[in-house]
């Protein structure tokens, strides 16, 4: 079986979908005489890296929002990017919050190294955070 095959299906498997569908965007290329490893690479970084895709949230005001999750993941994070949203980084996992220009909304995406159920956890877990926030404004 083609390692780029197998590593599909294996994020498949793993229940990926978002990384299938960002994966379906590239395709191999070939070039004179030589195959072009650009989607193999990059099948196996996916499967490298799990992400929960981007997902999409309204929210009026996403600044108090970014503050509330800096302070409360900031303490025990190896780094802290507030250049385009927030990113927060740690050993195996990190998230990263947008925030769009064109409508009050954040986007959110988490990534973990080689863990898919890490990865499910710590979207459901960063979810939850969002909507605990949401109805102390309430």
């Amino acid at each position: 079986m083609n390692h780029a095959k197998h590593a599909a299906d294996s994020e498949q498997d793993k229940g990926n979908l978002a990384m299938m569908a960002n994966l379906a965007q590239y395709r191999s290329r070939p070039t004179d005489g030589a195959t072009w490893l650009g989607s193999i690479l990059m099948v196996e970084e996916i499967g490298m890296f799990p992400s929960s895709g981007d997902i999409h949230r309204p929210i009026s005001d996403p600044t108090p929002l970014l503050s509330h999750l800096k302070h409360l993941y900031g303490p025990q994070a190896l780094d802290v990017d507030e250049g385009h949203g927030l990113t927060v980084m740690f050993k195996n996992w990190r998230f990263r919050v947008r925030v769009p220009a064109s409508e009050p909304a954040i986007i959110i995406n988490v990534e973990t190294r080689g863990d898919s159920q890490l990865m499910a956890l710590k979207t459901a877990e960063l979810l939850a955070q969002l909507e605990r926030f949401e109805n102390e404004l309430r």
